[in-house]
């Protein structure tokens, strides 16, 4: 099995047991699947000092998530995160040929909401008030898909509307999880900490920008030698289009 096979088949796996859970939490009528969410490691991070110890195995795995990604990058949202692969399906289901690419300014904008948005989660988990940001959590409209409310529809329309249009619009632009992988990449960087990163053989790159077209995440990947972009979610669709043996490694 190749990579691109394997990447795929890690997509799917964690897919259907996200839809599993989805199911066994509907069940059984107890919690959400929040609850499995490694972003809780800012929702209910300061509320489990209060006592909520059913959250603490989840914020100890969403702790090791985030912190591999020093080391890892954003591989969590290429393979593991069902939401991001449930936006990769939708995109593909707009089959025109000549997609555009979101403008630069337009695109490092939007690129600035998800930091803006993880800092007022953030500030409404100290004040123990996330609540109000949950109504708007995709995670917590699937969960109760069954009684959503129309805060949470809307909030799945705009995503999956947004995905049809844009790939991955939610981990481009609103993920506040995504804000907080990228500031922990930011740190390793800082401390030069060593990260998995996709590199371009500038020598045997024609500069056909297939890989600029084909990228979710809208990154310019000509501008780089080692792509140390930190919204690199790992994905090897570059790599997969590149019509060049050896251009881009990882």
């Amino acid at each position: 099995m190749n990579r691109f096979k394997l990447k795929s088949t890690i997509q799917i796996i964690s897919l259907g047991l996200w839809l599993i859970l989805l199911l066994f939490v509907a069940q059984i009528k107890m919690g959400t699947c929040h609850q499995f969410c490694p972003f809780s490691v800012v929702c209910f991070g300061p509320m489990n000092l209060l006592g909520y110890a059913a959250y603490l195995p989840t914020i100890i795995i969403g702790l090791i998530i985030t912190i591999s990604v020093v080391f890892l990058g954003r591989k969590f949202c290429g393979y593991l995160c069902f939401l991001g692969t449930i936006q990769e399906y939708i995109h593909r289901l707009n089959k025109k040929k000549n997609k555009r690419r979101v403008p630069p300014n337009i695109h490092k904008f939007l690129n600035s909401l998800k930091y803006l948005y993880l800092l007022i989660v953030f500030i409404m988990a100290i004040m123990l008030i996330q609540y109000k940001y949950l109504n708007l959590c995709p995670i917590i409209a699937i969960s109760f898909i069954s009684s959503i409310s129309v805060v949470g529809i809307i909030s799945l329309i705009i995503i999956f509307l947004g995905s049809y249009f844009i790939d991955r619009f939610w981990c481009r632009y609103l993920c506040p999880y995504a804000a907080l992988m990228n500031i922990f990449q930011l740190i390793g960087k800082v401390f030069k900490i060593k990260r998995h990163m996709i590199k371009r053989n500038m020598e045997v790159c024609i500069d056909c920008y297939l890989c600029v077209k084909k990228c979710p995440m809208n990154i310019d990947l000509t501008q780089y030698e080692v792509i140390d972009d930190p919204n690199c979610i790992h994905c090897l669709e570059c790599i997969k289009i590149c019509p060049k043996d050896k251009c881009l490694t990882c």
